[in-house]
């Protein structure tokens, strides 16, 4: 379900219409998330490292309104909830495919039933599941490079606003289990404190054990 937001009482509708349509309106900021206590749980239930950090972050978006904005022309709107679509590599494959995740009430459900979902193969990429939709947060996850900025490919320049966001490798370090983390947002949607205040809030369940 989608509200749509009043242009000429939106405190937003000066920056929202400032960047939209230029070339790269996108708030793309990265950091080390602190894993060790999820790394941990997932490890000992066996579940998907990938797929919980994706429960986790739908999670933390879901609560920051402005991670929920999403504009069709020049009429930007609110959506109730965020679908995570999740780029996938099928073991013994070297072909990413798509995979929309369903929603359930609890982490480890959600990793265990999408996990399962996402090793069906698909006839092709995936992407198509993705045509003519606003309601998603796009994931992906290079587990090869422990990287320090990941920027995503964009559908237009300055229309796509759908939140993407990445997953690294993650490293073992000082007792703790670190992992690569980016987010990019539309700027028309989202400014610099609202990507923070994801972050503080993903950090802070992720750390008060609040997915069990």
């Amino acid at each position: 379900m989608r509200t749509n937001l009043d242009l000429d009482t939106w405190n937003r509708r000066h920056l929202f219409r400032s960047y939209l349509g230029t070339d790269f309106p996108y708030v793309n900021i990265g950091c080390e998330l602190d894993i060790t206590k999820l790394y941990r749980y997932v490890k000992e239930e066996g579940l998907s490292l990938y797929f919980s950090l994706i429960y986790a972050a739908t999670k933390a978006a879901d609560e920051i309104e402005n991670f929920r904005y999403r504009f069709e022309g020049e009429q930007p709107f609110v959506i109730d909830h965020n679908t995570a679509f999740a780029t996938h590599l099928i073991p013994g494959e070297d072909l990413f495919t798509m995979v929309e995740c369903e929603d359930y009430p609890t982490l480890k459900e959600f990793a265990e039933k999408n996990r399962e979902r996402a090793d069906i193969p698909h006839p092709e990429s995936g992407l198509y599941q993705m045509k003519g939709r606003m309601d998603f947060i796009n994931f992906t996850c290079i587990p090869w490079v422990h990287y320090t900025h990941f920027v995503r490919t964009i559908k237009e320049d300055g229309v796509d606003c759908n939140p993407k966001m990445s997953f690294g490798k993650y490293i073992k370090k000082d007792g703790r289990v670190l992992i690569p983390f980016s987010s990019q947002t539309h700027h028309g949607l989202t400014d610099g404190y609202h990507v923070g205040m994801f972050f503080q809030r993903l950090e802070e369940y992720l750390g008060d054990e609040g997915w069990k």
